[in-house]
Order: C-alpha cells, then structure tokens, then sequence
C-alpha cells in the first residue's frame, strides 16, 4: 500500500510540474507557436529532469533523518500561504494579482517565524524533533495559511482586479480537442449551475469534517470504551463508504472504455490466429497461382489445337463432298 501511495503522489507531482512548466512557462513566453511534438518532448523533458531532482533530494533528506510525517507538516508551513490566494484567485472576480504574490510571501515568512517561535518557547531548543512536534506544527501552519489569505483578501477589497474571466476563454488547446461533451455543456448557464453546486457541497463538507466533526467531541471530554467504539465505527464506515464511491464512480463514467479494453485483451488472441489462418491461405493461393497458370496455358493450347483441328475436319469434309 505504501509503495503504491508514494508511486501514485510521484506521478501526480511529475505531471502537475510537467504542465505547469510546458504550458505556464514554455508555451506562454518562450514558444507561443509550439506544436503538439514540441509541447510533448519539453514535457518529457520536464518530468525526466524533476524526476531526478526528486530522487536526489529524497536521498538527502533520508541521510538526514527527515521523517515524511515532519515533512509533509512542514509543508503547510512552507506553502500553506499560497492555498487561499490560489482559491480566491480561481473563484473571485476581485481578487488581486499583487495581493495574492504579497499573501503567499508574508503568510510563508511569518508562519516559518512563528513556528520556530513556538519551538523556542515550547521546548527551549530547535531541532529536528522539537520541530516536528505538533503545537510548533499547528501555529506554523494555521498562521501560514490565514495570514496569506487574510492579507490577500485585504489587498483584493483595497484594489479589486474585477476580472471578468474573457481571457479564460481564450485560451487555446495545442491541437483541436476531440471532446464528446455537447455544445449545451460548455453554456454560461450550465457552467454557473456546476459552480454553485461545487460551492455549496465544497464548504458544506468542509464545515461538517473541519468544524462539525470535531466539535462533537468536546460534549464527551474523554471518551469511554462505548464512545470510542461508536467514533470508531463511524470513522471507519465513511472512509469504507468513500473509499467505494472514489473508485466506483469512475468505473461507472469509463466502463464503456474499460470494456473495449478488456474486449481487446480477450480477444487479441483469438483475432490473431483468425488473421494468422487467413495469411497461410493466401499465402497458398499465391504459391499456387504458378501452377494454375500453367496448366491454364497448357489447357488453353489444347483447346486451341483441338479447335484448328475440328476446323481443319469440317474443310476436308467441304473438299470431299
């Protein structure tokens, strides 16, 4: 499982550097007009050379000693700031370009200041344990995140960009996309309906797990036995009932695909010993055709003698009579 988890993560980082450096970067300022090869080979290049720069650090921090637990912490710390400015940036029309470079700046400095802080005071010496604990982990991260949002938010009602989102529909695509979806799909009012949906179940779900779920703790202050039996259940019944929905969901939107595939792999064999039976026969009819036509000549020879010599009866018997 975990091999599988750390392989699924590495792909998805290699990907998502992959396009932002091919696209953000490359297609953007330094060839406009690039094609589909040239997109695919700058890609390739990307993924190959963060690959290797991924496995190098991952050999440093190991020789370090750096647990994944202390750095996936650390990481809110360190880029925590920039998730709301990013958020506000997709969704808010008033969202300021300047306000979110200036909020992913100041949230990551002062949540770095404050984390150390923290250490200090907490346990009168940073290290790589002390930091890693989770009071220092939790105020480096809390004020990473709300500062680079709050101070976004502050440039944004300051200076409002007002953007109104014409350039998003500029953007071009590398080829002309083949898209299955209808014209009635990429509507204003369709796009609207999906926004709001994704609004109201994204921050309800988020209030019920961030605020709902662990406020019904504190009623119970300690849990007994039968408590933490029932927390147990229902921790365990929503990541089993996730877990089927997350896998289940896709299989049903890619099952048509899924039984091509599998159609293909089962009957693979099968259609090649049809194409392998069909390739012996014509090879035989073409090692054959030598020898048919010669008997055609010959054949076709004898037809024309016995019919010079049928003819050549009929005028002696003219002569004759």
């Amino acid at each position: 499982m975990v091999i599988r988890a750390v392989t699924s993560a590495g792909s998805s980082e290699l990907i998502a550097v992959s396009s932002l450096c091919t696209y953000d970067i490359y297609r953007t300022y330094i060839n406009p007009g690039a094609s589909g090869k040239q997109i695919l080979k700058v890609s390739r290049s990307v993924i190959l050379a963060f690959g290797c720069f991924m496995g190098i650090l991952a050999v440093i921090l190991n020789k370090a000693r750096v647990s994944l637990g202390w750095m996936y912490l650390a990481m809110g710390v360190f880029i925590g700031s920039a998730v709301l400015p990013i958020a506000f940036m997709l969704l808010w029309k008033k969202a300021n370009a300047k306000g979110a470079i200036l909020g992913a700046t100041t949230g990551c400095l002062l949540g770095i200041i404050t984390w150390l802080t923290v250490t200090k005071v907490e346990y009168g010496r940073v290290n790589l344990d002390t930091t890693g604990r989770n009071a220092p982990m939790l105020a480096g991260n809390l004020v990473s995140i709300l500062v680079g949002g709050g101070v976004h938010a502050i440039c944004s009602f300051m200076q409002p960009q007002d953007y109104d989102w014409e350039t998003t529909k500029q953007i071009t695509v590398v080829e002309k996309e083949k898209s299955e979806l209808s014209a009635e799909e990429f509507k204003e009012e369709k796009l609207n309906s999906a926004k709001r949906w994704i609004v109201k179940w994204g921050i309800g779900f988020t209030l019920v797990i961030v605020v709902l779920w662990p406020c019904l703790t504190l009623p119970a202050g300690q849990f007994n036995k039968g408590y933490f039996t029932l927390w147990a259940v229902i921790a365990i019944a929503w990541g089993t009932i996730a877990s089927a929905v997350i896998i289940a969901l896709p299989l049903m939107e890619s099952w048509e695909a899924i039984q091509n595939v599998l159609l293909g792999m089962f009957t693979n064999d099968r259609l090649m010993e049809k194409m392998e039976e069909m390739n012996f026969k014509l090879q035989m009819i073409m090692s054959a055709m030598p020898e048919a036509e010669r008997i055609y000549l010959i054949e076709k020879e004898k037809m024309k003698k016995k019919e010079a010599s049928e003819i050549e009866v009929q005028i002696n018997d003219c002569f004759i009579d």
